[in-house]
């Protein structure tokens, strides 16, 4: 996982599948960037690297989601790709949380 920042956004890239075997170490990066969360007004998870997502990558992303909500900030899924929105659309998430193409 990649950070970068953009004023008061803060960009999160997965740059490898979010898959069950890559989770652990991207809440470990998480658990290292989230005390920083409260500098920004918005947090963007940029997926554009991203082919495949598994049922523990939703739950990743329910859970940053979840923890930006909490803090007051915008959240947003830029770049992933047509089967990944699908996949979000079809679970509804599209309705808690907007999804760009960047």
């Amino acid at each position: 996982m990649k950070k970068s920042i953009q004023g008061q956004t803060l960009i999160l890239s997965i740059t490898e599948g979010l898959t069950a075997n890559k989770i652990a170490s991207y809440n470990e990066e998480l658990d290292k960037i989230a005390p920083t969360f409260s500098e920004f007004n918005e947090l963007l998870l940029d997926l554009e690297q991203t082919n495949n997502i598994d049922s523990t990558g939703v739950t990743f992303v329910i859970g940053l989601f979840k923890k930006a909500k909490a803090l007051g900030l915008n959240f947003c899924v830029i770049g992933a790709n047509s089967d990944v929105q699908s996949l979000f659309k079809l679970m509804k998430l599209d309705q808690f949380f907007e999804m760009k193409n960047q």
